[in-house]
């Protein structure tokens, strides 16, 4: 990776460990911002700095623990937010993932000292190329986070560093970064394959919450993840998993005919399936999190199904569909939020939801006979302004890979969120969740829309249990059944409207009781939920 020209007229206000010291004195801490822009210029001068190796790696050293302060707190600013990111929340990603790269740089520089021969610096190539794994793995976590394409450049970045660990001889070479939280000791091998781990586990799919816990598994786990020279037989039949250190991209089993690396290295990962086996074996005999290393955080039966994630996405190869996708390329219109989906199905224009008496005939002789409204009146024919414009990529019975073209759309989204999409080829929309996002280089929107089982349609549901005769109406979405694939009717609910047992009327010429039995899904707006007959 190519490093800033050196320049004369470069002048950092701290030029050695002393003077970075009493530097960091004055910095102001209590305002993130300030002092994230203060780092981020002062580091890009000394970058260009020409100084000794022994100044600049103390230097570096010294700003270690600020900086991680700093961009801790400054990423709260665009974690957790609906996508695409409001500027302000762009601009806080944009410099927080620059003052990693300027930290990685700073190291890079060191390495290369390293490499040309400095002594001091040669006794140190150990630490240096584990921190220089480190910052790269930093950047690429935090886009991650913010559910942003990974450039290829920093790939590239990132099997740099590990090369010339090898070269250098200390891949393997123990080093502390008392920066982790709780496991202090590292090695350039570990940072890397931490690095690495995180890509693999598909972070486009993974909540703010499941990626801090992936991220805490790691720093105990990277170490089990070892780097070859040659091919590992993980399990019969299974391609290995191979990093080409040459390369821009993320490991992976290549698919049969593929062209080999040029670089090759092969990640083994048999100790690290071994560890999620037997803790998944002992999560379902009724071991708690806690006790197997999980952290106090971590509960069932999340934990376990996260953990079977994990398997799946480390150790093993991918799987063939249970249905072949097939590229599409046409047009699609969303909607989202819970209200403006249940009026796309009820077919109103309306700000409030569906009573039983807006209706129509037939709709209340399908929601008697069927348990569902077969067929509603298209939104667009009410004047209901509030579909975008997709593209789906492919799509399967069971979901649809779409994406929306930069600056085509106002709407934010978020994962779990409740979607309807009308496909250009569909009758009528179809009811799904938004199962993972990602932000693309060139702005584009990415999403994974799972579908749910049944047709749906729109209907409204009255509590009628103890200490609930005041109670509104709840709008719902209700799914028919599915008897061909023994799939029961469920209901569509607001996030919060279920409570077990809970004795409800489903709105109709002849209402319908039902008792709520349990929760199949839950989005970040919606239930998804079953339940039976009532008298």
């Amino acid at each position: 990776m190519k490093l800033p020209e050196l320049s004369a007229t470069a002048a950092p206000q701290f030029t050695d460990d002393a003077s970075c010291k009493a530097w960091l004195e004055s910095l102001p801490l209590a305002n993130v911002g300030a002092a994230q822009a203060e780092l981020l210029a002062e580091l890009e001068v000394l970058n260009r700095f020409p100084t000794t190796a022994a100044n600049r790696l103390g230097v570096m050293e010294t700003l270690r623990e600020p900086v991680n302060f700093v961009q801790i707190e400054q990423a709260k600013r665009f974690i957790n937010r609906p996508l695409p990111m409001a500027g302000s929340e762009s601009a806080a990603l944009a410099d927080t993932v620059e003052l990693w790269e300027q930290m990685r740089l700073g190291y890079q520089r060191c390495l290369e000292l390293a490499q040309g021969g400095d002594a001091a610096m040669r006794a140190q190539a150990g630490l240096i190329a584990q921190r220089l794994a480190a910052y790269a793995g930093l950047k690429m976590f935090h886009c991650h986070r913010a559910y942003r394409e990974v450039p290829a450049s920093d790939w590239r970045a990132l099997h740099e560093a590990y090369a010339l660990a090898e070269r250098l001889g200390v891949a393997e070479e123990p080093v502390k970064d008392f920066l982790n939280r709780d496991v202090h000791d590292s090695s350039p091998r570990i940072a890397y394959a931490r690095a690495v781990l995180m890509g693999l586990a598909s972070p486009n799919e993974l909540t703010q919450r499941q990626l801090t816990f992936v991220a805490f598994l790691l720093e105990r786990w990277a170490s089990k993840l070892e780097v070859s020279l040659q091919p590992v037989a993980e399990g019969e039949g299974q391609p290995p998993l191979v990093a080409d250190l040459a390369g821009e991209a993320c490991p992976r089993r290549p698919e049969p005919g593929e062209p080999p690396a040029a670089e090759p290295r092969y990640l083994d990962t048999r100790k690290l399936a071994k560890s999620l086996r037997n803790r998944v074996g002992l999560l379902r005999k009724g071991e708690s999190p806690a006790k197997l290393a999980l952290g106090e955080d971590c509960v069932q039966p999340s934990c376990e199904q996260l953990l079977v994630y994990l398997f799946r996405q480390w150790c093993q190869a991918k799987s063939a569909r249970g249905a072949t996708r097939r590229s599409s390329g046409g047009a699609a219109r969303v909607c989202v939020e819970f209200e403006a989906v249940h009026r796309h199905f009820s077919g109103g224009g309306a700000r409030r939801p569906v009573e039983a008496k807006e209706m129509t005939q037939q709709q209340r002789q399908e929601l008697e006979t069927l348990g569902h409204i077969r067929t509603a009146q298209e939104p667009e024919e009410s004047g209901a302004p509030e579909h975008e414009d997709w593209r789906v990529v492919d799509d399967s019975p069971q979901g649809l890979r779409m994406l929306r073209p930069a600056g085509s759309g106002a709407k934010r989204y978020t994962h779990g969120q409740l979607i309807a999409v009308r496909p250009g080829d569909a009758k009528g929309y179809l009811l799904g969740q938004v199962r993972w996002l990602m932000v693309a280089a060139n702005g584009e929107l990415h999403a994974g829309v799972k579908l749910m089982p049944g047709i749906p349609a729109a209907t409204t549901v009255r509590p009628t249990g103890l200490n609930e005769n005041n109670v509104r109406p709840i709008p719902a979405i209700a799914l028919g059944a599915l008897p061909v694939a023994q799939l029961p009717a469920t209901l569509v609910l607001p996030l919060g409207a279920f409570k077990p047992k809970r004795l409800l009327e489903i709105a109709g010429d002849k209402p319908v009781n039902v008792r709520l039995t349990a929760i199949i899904e839950r989005g970040v707006d919606f239930e998804r939920v079953a339940y039976e007959a009532a008298q």
